[in-house]
Protein backbone atom coordinates (compact mmCIF):
# COMPACT_ATOMS: atom_id res chain seq x y z
CA UNK A 1 0.00 0.00 0.00
CA UNK A 2 1.12 3.56 -0.56
CA UNK A 3 1.50 6.20 2.12
CA UNK A 4 -1.76 7.94 1.24
CA UNK A 5 -3.82 4.82 1.94
CA UNK A 6 -1.86 4.07 5.10
CA UNK A 7 -2.37 7.61 6.41
CA UNK A 8 -6.12 7.28 5.91
CA UNK A 9 -6.26 4.31 8.31
CA UNK A 10 -3.52 5.40 10.70
CA UNK A 11 -5.92 6.89 13.27
CA UNK A 12 -7.93 3.67 13.41
CA UNK A 13 -4.67 1.69 13.71
CA UNK A 14 -3.52 3.87 16.61
CA UNK A 15 -6.85 3.27 18.37
CA UNK A 16 -6.70 -0.49 17.73
CA UNK A 17 -9.82 -0.45 15.55
CA UNK A 18 -8.38 -1.98 12.36
CA UNK A 19 -9.09 -5.56 11.32
CA UNK A 20 -6.29 -8.10 11.64
CA UNK A 21 -5.47 -8.21 7.91
CA UNK A 22 -5.25 -4.42 7.58
CA UNK A 23 -3.26 -4.15 10.78
CA UNK A 24 -0.59 -6.48 9.39
CA UNK A 25 -0.36 -4.44 6.18
CA UNK A 26 -0.01 -1.21 8.17
CA UNK A 27 2.67 -2.73 10.40
CA UNK A 28 4.67 -3.90 7.37
CA UNK A 29 4.42 -0.43 5.83
CA UNK A 30 5.40 1.26 9.09
CA UNK A 31 8.48 -0.93 9.33
CA UNK A 32 9.66 0.43 5.97
CA UNK A 33 8.36 4.03 5.99
CA UNK A 34 9.86 6.55 8.38
CA UNK A 35 7.44 9.40 7.56
CA UNK A 36 4.40 7.27 8.36
CA UNK A 37 6.02 6.18 11.63
CA UNK A 38 6.52 9.85 12.49
CA UNK A 39 2.87 10.56 11.75
CA UNK A 40 1.84 7.63 13.96
CA UNK A 41 3.99 9.02 16.79
CA UNK A 42 2.28 12.41 16.39
CA UNK A 43 -1.15 10.77 16.59
CA UNK A 44 -0.18 8.87 19.73
CA UNK A 45 1.21 12.06 21.33
CA UNK A 46 -2.08 13.84 20.65
CA UNK A 47 -4.03 10.92 22.12
CA UNK A 48 -1.92 11.04 25.29
CA UNK A 49 -2.33 14.81 25.51
CA UNK A 50 -6.10 14.59 25.33
CA UNK A 51 -6.35 11.65 27.70
CA UNK A 52 -4.26 13.39 30.37
CA UNK A 53 -5.76 16.87 30.20
CA UNK A 54 -9.48 16.30 29.81
CA UNK A 55 -10.55 15.11 33.23
CA UNK A 56 -14.30 14.95 33.81
CA UNK A 57 -15.32 16.84 36.94
CA UNK A 58 -17.43 14.89 39.41
CA UNK A 59 -21.17 15.57 39.44
CA UNK A 60 -22.52 16.74 42.79
CA UNK A 61 -24.76 14.16 44.45
CA UNK A 62 -27.65 16.55 44.98
CA UNK A 63 -27.66 18.00 41.45
CA UNK A 64 -30.82 16.19 40.32
CA UNK A 65 -32.63 17.24 43.51
CA UNK A 66 -31.66 20.91 43.00
CA UNK A 67 -32.75 20.87 39.36
CA UNK A 68 -36.14 19.38 40.18
CA UNK A 69 -36.65 21.87 43.05
CA UNK A 70 -35.89 24.78 40.70
CA UNK A 71 -38.31 23.39 38.12
CA UNK A 72 -41.08 23.08 40.73
CA UNK A 73 -40.48 26.61 42.02
CA UNK A 74 -40.64 28.05 38.50
CA UNK A 75 -43.82 26.13 37.78
CA UNK A 76 -45.49 27.36 40.97
CA UNK A 77 -44.41 30.99 40.32
CA UNK A 78 -45.91 30.90 36.84
CA UNK A 79 -42.68 31.60 34.98
CA UNK A 80 -43.30 30.68 31.33
CA UNK A 81 -41.19 28.03 29.69
CA UNK A 82 -38.43 29.29 27.47
CA UNK A 83 -38.87 28.44 23.82
CA UNK A 84 -36.33 28.99 21.15
CA UNK A 85 -37.91 30.76 18.17
CA UNK A 86 -36.43 28.04 15.95
CA UNK A 87 -37.91 25.15 17.89
CA UNK A 88 -41.47 26.26 17.12
CA UNK A 89 -41.05 27.40 13.52
CA UNK A 90 -44.45 28.08 12.01
CA UNK A 91 -44.34 30.54 9.10
CA UNK A 92 -48.13 30.76 8.86
CA UNK A 93 -48.35 31.91 12.47
CA UNK A 94 -45.72 34.55 11.75
CA UNK A 95 -47.69 35.83 8.77
CA UNK A 96 -50.91 35.85 10.82
CA UNK A 97 -49.26 38.18 13.33
CA UNK A 98 -48.43 40.73 10.61
CA UNK A 99 -50.66 43.67 9.77
CA UNK A 100 -52.75 43.58 6.60
CA UNK A 101 -50.39 45.79 4.52
CA UNK A 102 -47.42 43.68 5.56
CA UNK A 103 -49.27 40.48 4.59
CA UNK A 104 -50.10 42.00 1.23
CA UNK A 105 -46.47 43.08 0.71
CA UNK A 106 -45.13 39.63 1.64
CA UNK A 107 -47.58 37.88 -0.72
CA UNK A 108 -46.69 40.32 -3.50
CA UNK A 109 -42.99 39.65 -2.92
CA UNK A 110 -43.48 35.89 -3.13
CA UNK A 111 -45.59 36.26 -6.28
CA UNK A 112 -43.00 38.55 -7.86
CA UNK A 113 -40.24 36.05 -7.06
CA UNK A 114 -42.20 33.23 -8.69
CA UNK A 115 -42.96 35.25 -11.82
CA UNK A 116 -39.34 36.43 -12.08
CA UNK A 117 -38.07 32.88 -11.68
CA UNK A 118 -40.36 31.65 -14.43
CA UNK A 119 -39.32 34.50 -16.71
CA UNK A 120 -35.62 33.90 -16.17
CA UNK A 121 -35.62 30.14 -16.71
CA UNK A 122 -33.89 30.59 -20.07
CA UNK A 123 -36.80 29.73 -22.31
CA UNK A 124 -36.94 33.27 -23.72
CA UNK A 125 -33.25 33.29 -24.66
CA UNK A 126 -32.14 31.03 -27.47
CA UNK A 127 -28.63 30.07 -28.32
CA UNK A 128 -29.16 31.29 -31.87
CA UNK A 129 -29.40 34.87 -30.60
CA UNK A 130 -26.01 34.75 -28.98
CA UNK A 131 -24.11 31.61 -29.93
CA UNK A 132 -23.67 29.97 -33.27
CA UNK A 133 -24.56 26.34 -32.77
CA UNK A 134 -27.32 23.83 -32.24
CA UNK A 135 -30.31 24.29 -29.95
CA UNK A 136 -30.31 21.70 -27.17
CA UNK A 137 -31.80 21.16 -23.76
CA UNK A 138 -29.51 22.24 -20.97
CA UNK A 139 -30.41 19.79 -18.24
CA UNK A 140 -27.42 17.43 -18.25
CA UNK A 141 -23.88 17.41 -17.01
CA UNK A 142 -22.79 20.14 -19.42
CA UNK A 143 -23.40 22.62 -16.60
CA UNK A 144 -20.26 21.27 -14.97
CA UNK A 145 -18.16 22.18 -18.00
CA UNK A 146 -15.49 24.88 -17.52
CA UNK A 147 -17.80 27.28 -19.40
CA UNK A 148 -21.44 26.15 -18.99
CA UNK A 149 -23.73 26.83 -21.93
CA UNK A 150 -25.97 29.91 -21.72
CA UNK A 151 -23.77 31.36 -19.00
CA UNK A 152 -22.18 34.78 -18.98
CA UNK A 153 -18.81 33.19 -19.74
CA UNK A 154 -20.11 31.35 -22.81
CA UNK A 155 -21.81 34.49 -24.08
CA UNK A 156 -18.60 36.46 -23.66
CA UNK A 157 -16.56 33.82 -25.46
CA UNK A 158 -19.08 33.70 -28.33
CA UNK A 159 -19.05 37.49 -28.66
CA UNK A 160 -15.25 37.59 -28.55
CA UNK A 161 -15.02 34.96 -31.29
CA UNK A 162 -17.46 36.88 -33.46
CA UNK A 163 -15.60 40.18 -33.09
CA UNK A 164 -12.30 38.39 -33.80
CA UNK A 165 -13.72 36.85 -36.98
CA UNK A 166 -14.92 40.26 -38.16
CA UNK A 167 -11.51 41.84 -37.56
CA UNK A 168 -9.65 39.08 -39.38
CA UNK A 169 -11.82 39.53 -42.50
CA UNK A 170 -10.93 43.21 -42.86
Amino acid sequence: MNCKKILSCLNAYADGETPESLRRIVELHLAACESCRGRLDEIRELDELFQNTLAVPPVPEDLAVRIMAEARSRQSMGIPKRYSPWSVWNPLALIAKLSAPMRLASCATVLLAIVTGLALDGSGVTEQNVLIGQEKDIYGLEWFAPVPPRSIGSIYIAMAKQSYKKRSRQ
